[in-house]
């Protein structure tokens, strides 16, 4: 009989919990939960695609936690906390929703709901815990690379939890500026050229995703920035005066807030 890998184990604890609580209707059939909800096929399909409701897959069958429909919660208000918490997985959602967290004072999501106070407090804590399922990291490696190279040690590692919906340049901004992780602390050394790469790292094993790369060139005290982003298009950004003394991290920090800037006014 063929070792069971630790993985598949839990893999198959979990889908024996989850078939229990289709069994105790904690979850229930797509038919039953809209019944429950009562809204149109076109208001569904608005709810699913923003992250109010969530489904779970149990044997092959599409089923919803019962409480997304339930008429003695504060349904907007819990749709709305439904909606911070997309970036973690629909299993981690339903057990952070129905699970006591000591962040709130002990109490379940589901009872915090009840209290303004509470309620707000929910908000806060759940923003935060959607955060923890994804990172952005930016590199800056000296030289000019298509790709992140895997043979040139980076000038800078910067790396920070933030919910990947968040503005990829204040993504950015705040990985180069209070990230959780920032490798080597400098002093940084001053370069002509330099390829940064802005990067979403998915929690488990789910591989990074290049979102964009910035060329940045330095001569004559200007520096230039070209952007390409990930399946959008490349643009340049107004060209800005460096001093000699500032490092090449100086110089895409002001980039990045100049890309920050842009973006917000073209909107």
């Amino acid at each position: 009989m063929p070792k069971i890998s630790f993985r598949d184990k839990i893999e198959r604890q979990a889908m024996a919990a989850r078939r229990e609580m289709l069994r105790t209707a904690e979850l229930i059939s797509d038919g039953e939960f809209r019944k429950r909800l009562h809204v149109s096929d076109r208001q569904f399909a608005r709810m699913m695609s923003k992250g109010d409701i969530f489904s779970i897959e149990v044997d092959g069958m599409t089923c919803f936690p019962a409480f997304l429909a339930a008429r003695e919660l504060d349904l907007k208000r819990l749709h709305s906390i439904c909606r911070l918490l997309v970036p973690a997985p629909p299993t981690c959602r339903f057990g952070y929703l129905s699970s006591r967290q000591v962040n709130i004072g002990g109490i379940s999501p589901l009872e915090a709901l009840r209290d303004e106070g509470q309620y707000r407090l929910l908000r806060r804590m759940a923003v935060a815990y959607a955060a923890e399922w994804s990172r952005t990291s930016v590199t800056i490696y000296v030289g000019r690379h298509q790709n992140e190279p895997s043979d040139t040690e980076p000038t800078l590692t910067a790396v920070d939890e933030v919910d990947p919906r968040v503005n990829i340049w204040k993504r950015t901004l705040d990985a180069l500026q209070s990230g959780g992780y920032i490798h080597p602390c400098g002093p940084y050394p001053r370069a002509s050229v330099a390829t940064v790469f802005v990067a979403r790292h998915p929690a488990g094993q789910a591989p990074a995703i290049t979102e964009a790369r910035i060329d940045v060139s330095v001569g004559d005290g200007i520096a230039r920035a070209v952007i390409a982003i990930h399946e959008g298009p490349t643009y340049e950004l107004n060209s800005i005066q460096v001093a000699n003394e500032d490092s090449i991290v100086d110089v895409v920090l002001r980039f990045a807030v100049a890309a920050r800037k842009s973006e917000s006014k073209s909107r």
